[in-house]
């Protein structure tokens, strides 16, 4: 209600201001508050917006343009936060299906100007700027040609519905790629990125919507592009390149850049950015970016904000900045549900980079399985992507010692069956699962997993790995006695043995194992993990013989920290130790001379 009152008493200043005109010369004070009152007017009207209490003006046609007011700067008051809500007014001019259209291929010519040529608008900055525009325009006739540039001047003032509305219906090649601009600046529009390559085929300038594009849809190579344009930017008119900006500044900070990102703010000044709350928030972005201490509770503000809030929280999560669950789950809810509104064939990459990478911890095994349902994460690399954070979060969950996380992770493989169907490694966590399940007192549930096992001996090995964690001897040496051909659970044996120092049981256990490379530096590091140092000398002699340079370096850094063998009091050595004494012996020795004749 503050709001509304603020914004009538500026209505009504502004009402006196223009009655005024009539009366006597205001004194120089008065003045200078009367030139100040259209920016403030301004102000008021996006705070309305924003909080729903205004809808942006329908722009006018020239066929309804019938009255003598119809370009006073009043009746459609230019937001000064550049972006306005899209609003009922301005979805009436709307086309039906424009992400439809925007899919359609067509060859495109090359024109004699560019159809992004905004080089008549560069120094546009407000409404007022529009407003004596549109007076040279008195008289002229309807024509798509002034449809367009109606469009562009839209355009350059941010007012992005009513450029759409102008080039309502115009399907030249002119219009189509102004319908496609507004797409790309709207923030759910999806960029045509074979439309804007062929645009910057022709003009070179242009290359800045395809490297914009690339961004939205987080393409390293549109901030190569960009930084290649630069100076094409920053010709751009100040409001329109203030929309760009929400969508580059985000999407560099995703990429890591904030070099970049920090030149990219350079095209701004000061006084441009304090005037702009669109602006502002790309700078706080900018800054937290670069580590700086204060950027994140500034952006903690615009999470009371619509606009900005989805972009905001994912930002501070980015970040490692903490925002409340609920407010996350929110958001993830609303990505999901954009997600669901996407026909089958569009790209959902960006959202799930957004989705599972910045906003990871509210997105559960429920939230991962209704995304998998949507239809546009059909695809193998979303759905790839989804699998394998559903994996992530199971191998997490299956190795914590809590009973309630494990039974929450037996629970979403029973129903994340399908998504993690033929991968590598879901036989493997059934059978970890049945393991625990059966060890826990739950055999219903072990039996439910174990009937996705198409053989036992994954059950063994899982089994066999949870004994080897809870260090259960017995159970142990029941499944090898089980499965006497299992040489993966004689392995898990053999670091059991290493583990509590039974130098006997491990060279038992060592018969039949093969001696290759991998084998031995693995028994070597659990030998010096364990500090016992029972493991005999040959394994180490066959790891540092490796060809692989990192498997010898990391056996030579083990052998070094190996303790010299004690001297034994008695003269006898057991048989046992016979090969191992033979082999320190031949090495001590160094390489044997050869006489030449």
């Amino acid at each position: 209600m503050r709001k509304f009152t603020g914004i009538c008493l500026g209505a009504a200043l502004l009402a006196q201001a223009a009655s005024a005109q009539q009366e006597p010369p205001i004194v120089s004070g008065q003045a200078d508050e009367i030139e100040r009152l259209p920016g403030e007017l301004d102000s008021f009207v996006q705070e309305a917006i924003n909080e729903g209490l205004l809808r942006p003006a329908r722009p006018q046609s020239a066929e309804a343009s019938t009255s003598p007011v119809a370009d006073r700067p009043a009746e459609s008051p230019s937001p000064q936060d550049i972006r306005p809500q899209v609003t009922e007014a301005a979805v009436e001019h709307a086309p039906e299906q424009p992400a439809a259209a925007a899919q359609i291929k067509v060859e495109y010519l090359c024109p004699e100007t560019s159809p992004y040529d905004f080089s008549e608008f560069s120094d546009f900055a407000s409404y007022s700027d529009l407003a004596q525009w549109r007076g040279f325009l008195e008289g002229e006739e309807r024509t798509t040609a002034l449809g367009r540039l109606m469009a562009k001047a839209y355009l350059s003032l941010g007012m992005i519905a009513e450029a759409r509305a102008e080039i309502a219906g115009d399907q030249g090649q002119g219009g189509v790629a102004l319908r496609l601009l507004t797409d790309l600046l709207e923030r759910d529009g999806r960029p045509n990125l074979a439309f804007f390559r062929d645009v910057a085929s022709c003009s070179g300038a242009d290359n800045v919507w395809l490297a914009v594009g690339q961004l939205k849809l987080n393409d390293a190579n549109g901030a190569d592009l960009l930084a290649q344009h630069f100076a094409d930017f920053r010709a751009l008119p100040l409001r329109l390149r203030a929309d760009a900006a929400l969508i580059i500044i985000p999407a560099l900070d995703r990429l890591d850049r904030p070099i970049l990102s920090e030149r990219l703010m350079t095209s701004f000044t000061a006084e441009e950015i304090a005037q702009s709350r669109e602006l502002q928030f790309v700078k706080a972005l900018q800054r937290l970016s670069m580590g700086s201490p204060s950027a994140a509770e500034d952006i903690r503000g615009y999470l009371r904000r619509a606009q900005y809030r989805n972009e905001a929280a994912a930002a501070l999560r980015r970040h490692g900045k903490a925002i409340s669950s609920d407010l996350e789950r929110e958001i993830v809810d609303y990505y999901i549900n954009e997600l669901g509104n996407l026909p089958a064939e569009a790209s959902v990459s960006e959202n799930l980079d957004l989705i599972l990478h910045d906003l990871n911890s509210a997105v559960g095994y429920d939230l991962t399985l209704r995304l998998a349902d949507v239809p546009a994460a059909a695809n193998p690399q979303a759905r790839q992507r989804l699998a394998g954070h559903f994996e992530a979060m199971l191998d997490e969950d299956l190795h914590s010692d809590t009973f309630l996380v494990n039974l929450k992770a037996m629970d979403a493989l029973l129903k994340g069956e399908e998504l993690l169907a033929d991968r590598e490694g879901t036989e493997a966590r059934f059978a970890r699962a049945a393991a625990i399940a059966a060890n826990l007192g739950l055999p219903s549930m072990s039996a439910k997993l174990s009937e996705r096992l198409t053989h036992d001996a994954a059950l063994a090995l899982a089994q066999a790995e949870l004994a080897f964690r809870l260090k259960d001897e017995a159970a142990l040496a029941r499944l090898l006695a089980d499965n006497p051909g299992s040489v993966a659970i004689r392995k898990i044996a053999l670091i059991d043995a290493i583990n509590r120092g039974d130098r006997q049981a491990f060279n038992r256990l060592a018969r039949g194992i093969p001696e290759d490379v991998d084998t031995a530096l693995m028994l070597i590091e659990a030998d010096a993990a364990a500090g016992h140092w029972v493991v005999p000398q040959r394994y180490y002699t066959i790891a540092a013989r490796s060809g692989d340079e990192e498997t010898q370096t990391r056996a030579l850094r083990v052998s070094d920290a190996r303790p010299a063998p004690e001297t034994p009091d008695e003269g006898e050595i057991a048989l046992t130790d016979v090969s191992s004494r033979l082999e320190r012996l031949r090495e001590s020795l160094g390489p044997i001379p050869t006489e030449v004749r």
